[in-house]
């Protein structure tokens, strides 16, 4: 959320640049290798259930991995969710691939009715260069009068990010095809950023990005994803406990 490219593509959503957003596409690739190495015992409490988290069985994927591409759904469109669809498999005991569809409330009115869709992929033969996991992460908006894709998370600054078709923001709008390439592309940046602001926060010079209150609504979002895959139908979070 705080990563650079990230804060720039909120920016220009907010200043309606490629109009009013209807859909979102969140991709996450998990691959296999080309990461930093994790000690086994850093992995131990994610195969705990108790500890990890979501279905009895736990959720590494859907929840600890997946939170965060829950919380960027929602901040980027600034709309909360009303309703949730989830389908998970199970690969060597974790929760992917995992496909998750979603739609918006509508908490003020939209050219189109705003929907969105998650997927959890798993590349088991797949190696992304990283300085951090060997996941990378690629995000797809379309509004009313263009397209925004942005690419890269986790692993942008690899070699990935030295191709023109990975620039971290690309829009196709009005015709032509613009890119923004000129931010400082590294996964830490992220966390830099998350840091400075939460000591802003505390001493009162801002207001948090999500409050705890978003928080808790996300995290509900989050579970109800979870609870769907489950019974296999669709959660209505308002009626979610």
């Amino acid at each position: 959320m705080f990563a650079p490219h990230i804060l720039k593509a909120k920016e220009l959503l907010d200043a309606d640049y490629i109009g009013d957003p209807s859909s979102i596409r969140i991709k996450t690739a998990i691959g296999a290798t080309g990461g930093w190495k994790v000690p086994e015992s850093a992995n131990e409490w994610r195969k705990d259930p108790d500890m990890i988290g979501g279905t009895e069985k736990g959720s590494p994927v859907l929840l600890d991995n997946g939170w965060h591409a829950f919380a960027l759904a929602s901040w980027l469109f600034g709309e909360e969710i009303e309703k949730v669809f989830a389908w998970t498999g199970n690969y060597k005991g974790l929760d992917a691939p995992a496909y998750v569809m979603f739609k918006y409330q509508q908490s003020r009115e939209h050219v189109i009715p705003q929907y969105g869709h998650m997927e959890f992929s798993l590349m088991p033969e797949m190696q992304i260069p990283s300085k951090y996991y060997p996941t990378d992460e690629f995000i797809e908006i379309i509004a009313s009068r263009g397209i925004m894709k942005i690419n890269q998370g986790t692993s942008i600054g690899n070699l990935m990010s030295n191709s023109e078709i990975f620039a971290p923001i690309v829009i196709t709008r009005d015709g032509k095809v613009e890119t923004y390439e000129n931010f400082n592309k590294d996964w830490k940046n992220s966390f830099i950023g998350a840091t400075k602001h939460l000591i802003d926060v505390a001493k009162g010079n801002k207001e948090p990005i999500l409050s705890g209150e978003d928080a808790r609504k996300i995290l509900k979002f989050n579970l109800a994803a979870i609870k769907s895959a489950q019974i296999s139908k669709e959660v209505v979070l308002d009626s979610f406990i």
